[in-house]
């Protein structure tokens, strides 16, 4: 049998396995909660969330509707570029969610837990207008149909024939600033409202107090797109290799930098990551390859 053709997941009860869910959270949230605590600023949360791309909203289904073929390349993108949009314009990070209906872009802009939504006097920030306005660009640079044509190709190349349905998310702030007790409002529930009522069509608010570790997305790793190549910046704990990471292994030849700093990860499992990428990305180049079971492994 040529394995390359028929390959087939490794069910060795015996291989080096990853931390399961459960332990991967218990170990995540406390320092998830430690480092909102310690005031950090936005290169801090950058980091942060590009190793644990879980606690991302968009993975799933939690923003817009659709995606049940999940995201492209089983990944979120780092700072995706935008032709036309300058670096400091683009995505902190974007899901490319698709289905047989459209694909779905879930843009997300990322800014310090420290800023306010709202001065004293009722009034948006000038953080958070600004932050607003980020959304519009993309709004904007998404309704050319040339931009969406060069998108799809780049992004969801298996589905490019299929339109486009963006969503747009701001990650800003905490919850204290909208509880009595912690506001600095002499009436934080009107200033949640008042926050509510400013979202308009297709976007999405959340304070960083609302994001929490998805299960979903567990195998979900974080990558680059640079002008020629793709680059993996770094995988969770809880990622397996096995035929759904086909896809990604195709793009992304050396997984060697972002799989030694894995953390919760023995040396065992990082060897054992390392050799089974190279073999479905084999998987992945060999013409007419197809796969058996849908295990990680």
């Amino acid at each position: 049998m040529d394995l390359l053709r028929h390959a087939v997941t490794d069910e060795n009860p015996d291989r080096p396995l990853a931390p399961t869910w459960d332990e991967y959270r218990d170990w995540l949230l406390p320092k998830w909660n430690t480092l909102l605590d310690s005031n950090p600023d936005e290169r801090q949360m950058q980091e942060f969330l590009e190793s644990h791309p879980c606690l991302l909203p968009g993975a799933t289904d939690s923003v817009g509707h659709g995606g049940h073929h999940g995201a492209s390349f089983s990944s979120v993108i780092r700072q995706p570029p935008l032709q036309g949009l300058g670096p400091k314009r683009v995505p902190d990070f974007m899901w490319v969610r698709r289905d047989t209906g459209a694909i779905r872009p879930i843009c997300i802009e990322i800014e310090s837990p420290g800023k306010s939504w709202f001065n004293k006097n009722r009034t948006p920030t000038a953080e958070l207008t600004q932050a607003i306005d980020q959304l519009t660009e993309w709004k904007i640079w998404f309704n050319s149909p040339e931009n969406r044509l060069i998108f799809a190709k780049t992004y969801a190349p298996s589905y490019s024939h299929r339109p486009i349905e963006p969503q747009f998310v701001l990650v800003f702030g905490r919850n204290a600033e909208f509880k009595v007790g912690s506001s600095k409002h002499d009436d934080p529930d009107y200033m949640r409202l008042k926050r509510d009522h400013m979202l308009r069509r297709d976007e999405h608010f959340f304070t960083y107090d609302q994001l929490r570790p998805e299960r979903e997305a567990e195998d979900y790793a974080t990558i680059t797109n640079s002008v020629y190549e793709w680059f993996l910046n770094s995988i969770p704990p809880t990622f397996g290799t096995g035929a759904h990471i086909t896809e990604l292994s195709r793009i992304v030849s050396d997984p060697s930098e972002a799989i030694t700093k894995t953390a919760l990860a023995s040396p065992a499992r990082k060897a054992y990551l390392l050799e089974r990428w190279k073999y479905w990305r084999s998987v992945a180049l060999a013409p007419e390859s197809y796969a058996y079971g849908l295990g990680r492994e």
